[in-house]
């Protein structure tokens, strides 16, 4: 396959006074036509990257859209409800109807996108029904004169702390809120009955067998909804299941940074025939593998590989990506067949591999910041962002054969690294979004990434 190269496609500005952008991501519809970014001061842009000025909409404390101080950790979209953008702030995630908004969200009255309104095809979601503009009326009032609010359509004040990360299933019935207390709030967004703030269905609970402290990431897995993975500053994993509010499988990545080294060690002694105690090196200190982040991905059935796997990846604090075998040490209900069936399938797979560690590529020189499986990767494609300012490439697959976490790649195979490019982006790496498919964005760009600064840079993956 051939490699991967980034280059630098385009720059957006965000309005002076949004701060650091913490986090950003494409709409899921329209072919990904506008990018929504989160920001330190109380602030949420709606970028329109098919127009001329393409800020659409400001939303900032000063009018009435978030409380003075909050930051906007992380920004998303309805997969149903085009029209709908939700903001974390504080302990709450706000809904806006950005067909609603006044002028003042916009950039100086400039330039903003009109969004479909009061069109009899045009159908919008409300409380996780489909309704046309003739319910809608009856729901929010007649359009007609142009009603504009700086109130949000929907408040979920459900989590006991302050949100770091949020996500929305496919069907865009539930959202997953996750919090520095360490649980995760499920609330049904798409339930008529639970109105304006939504239902709290459950929450993933925290210590003592959830996230010892703050909850830093939430992922949900393609093509099973009802499983959730979450990653914690308590250098963890955890993987649940949403009838149940403990988890059913939990990574202590610290721990299996220690058992990587072991065996390292282990080996090296072996091939030089010294003592293994003299090379274990003590426990790591300065960078401990905090879990800032988890992408989650299901690998494609490929009848010539018999054991393929769906994995998580785990942006961790000293600077390398842990790749977590998802179907390794799981407690579904299986038939004992099954299980030993299971158990025989996975005895030449570790449950854990580090890309950045050994004889897999070079880590971040600090923190690995974010993750993605971006969708133009076929899976296969992984990227990192770190606070050392660089961007990276991983060809995971290529360690691990064919997208299966598999035995470990023998030294002095050139072949089997698997970071394919690394870029220096120039500035500490907050977030990156990416495009669905192999066609760019509008305007240019697959790869999105959002820094310390009030710009956002795209770039093309050739």
């Amino acid at each position: 396959a051939p490699c991967h190269a980034m280059q630098r496609a385009r720059q957006l500005v965000a309005p002076e006074g949004t701060g650091s952008l913490l986090s950003c991501v494409l709409s899921p519809h329209d072919g990904g036509s506008s990018l929504a970014v989160g920001g330190e001061n109380a602030s949420a842009v709606v970028f329109d990257l098919r127009g001329s000025n393409l800020v659409a909409h400001h939303l900032t404390a000063a009018v009435g859209c978030f409380g003075v101080g909050e930051a906007v950790p992380c920004v998303g979209h309805n997969p149903l409800a085009p029209h709908l953008l939700y903001c974390a702030s504080g302990a709450t995630v706000t809904a806006w109807d950005l067909r609603c908004l006044p002028a003042s969200t916009r950039n100086g009255g400039g330039y903003a996108r009109s969004f479909p309104r009061d069109d009899a095809k045009d159908e919008s979601f409300v409380f996780g029904t489909h309704e046309t503009s003739n319910t809608r009326e009856n729901n929010q009032g007649s359009s007609t004169g142009g009603s504009t609010h700086t109130t949000p359509l929907h408040v979920y004040a459900h989590n006991a702390d302050e949100i770091n990360h949020f996500v929305i299933d496919s069907n865009g019935n539930n959202l997953y809120a996750a919090d520095d207390s360490g649980c995760v709030a499920v609330v049904g967004i798409g339930d008529r009955s639970g109105g304006k703030n939504g239902v709290l269905k459950k929450t993933l609970k925290g210590a003592p067998n959830g996230h010892a402290n703050i909850c830093s990431s939430v992922s949900l897995r393609p093509h099973k909804p009802t499983e959730v993975v979450t990653g914690g500053l308590d250098a963890c994993v955890c993987r649940w299941e949403n009838h149940k509010s403990v988890p059913v499988t939990k990574w202590n990545i610290t721990r299996l940074v220690g058992e990587h080294a072991e065996r390292e060690a282990a080996a090296e002694a072996e091939a030089e025939g010294t003592d293994v105690a003299s090379r274990v090196s003590p426990s790591q200190m300065m960078n401990p593998p905090f879990v800032h982040c988890v992408a989650t991905w299901s690998c494609k059935s490929d009848p010539s590989v018999p054991h393929v796997r769906r994995i998580a990846a785990a942006a961790c604090g000293d600077g390398t990506v842990a790749l977590l075998d998802l179907d390794a040490g799981g407690s579904d209900k299986k038939s004992k067949k099954e299980k030993n069936s299971k158990k025989k399938a996975n005895e030449n797979f570790p449950p854990c591999a580090f890309l950045g560690r050994g004889e897999l590529g070079t880590p971040h020189a600090t923190a690995t910041s974010h993750v993605c499986f971006p969708g133009w990767g076929d899976g296969e494609i992984l990227v990192s962002g770190g606070n050392d300012r660089v961007i990276k490439i991983w060809r995971w697959g290529r360690a691990f054969g064919n997208g299966v976490l598999g035995p470990e790649p023998q030294p002095n195979q050139s072949e089997c690294n698997p970071m394919e490019h690394s870029f220096l982006h120039g500035r500490k790496v907050n977030w990156v979004a990416h495009s669905d498919s192999r066609a760019a964005a509008p305007g240019g760009g697959h790869v999105f990434v959002c820094d310390t600064s009030e710009k956002i840079t795209g770039y093309v993956v050739t």
